[in-house]
């Protein structure tokens, strides 16, 4: 689901603008767009409300990436305004223009597909889902800056 729609309480708008705000320290060319589905219902009938989804464009190929454009998407395993929600998983699809590139996912770790980022860029991303993990520890509590260790 696009993240936008997420933003609904205080906690969430701010760890949503973090989770972007962490991605653009890291790559900072990039775009963020908080809506990358169409509003359409059957678009929005086929995601998964549990998720937070958005997408990074780079304006041109991003060398080290190996892609034009970044789809996020922070799985959780029921409604983030549940108490009991936890984070499950984090996935990424890189494209060069429509075709996808690369795969990426917490579960496994690893990255697969016909052209990954290089060694020092894989590096790199992880360490930005790594912050996004510690970010969405608990999705509906907002923590001092300090305890997330970054």
């Amino acid at each position: 689901m696009n993240a936008a729609n997420h933003a609904v309480t205080v906690e969430l708008t701010s760890k949503i603008a973090h989770l972007a705000v962490l991605f653009r320290a890291e790559f900072a060319e990039v775009e963020v767009d908080l809506n990358p589905w169409l509003t359409d219902a059957k678009t929005q009938r086929q995601l998964d409300p549990h998720s937070i989804d958005l997408s990074f464009f780079f304006p041109k190929r991003h060398p080290g990436l190996a892609c034009n454009y970044i789809l996020l998407k922070v799985q959780f395993s029921e409604g983030l305004l549940r108490p009991t929600c936890q984070l499950m998983q984090v996935e990424a699809d890189g494209y060069d223009h429509v075709d996808p590139q690369w795969s990426f996912s917490t579960t496994g770790g690893q990255f697969a597909g016909e052209s990954p980022p290089l060694s020092e860029y894989q590096t790199r991303f992880r360490a930005v889902i790594a912050q996004i993990w510690r970010l969405f520890e608990y999705p509906n509590q907002i923590k001092p800056r300090l305890d997330y260790g970054f």
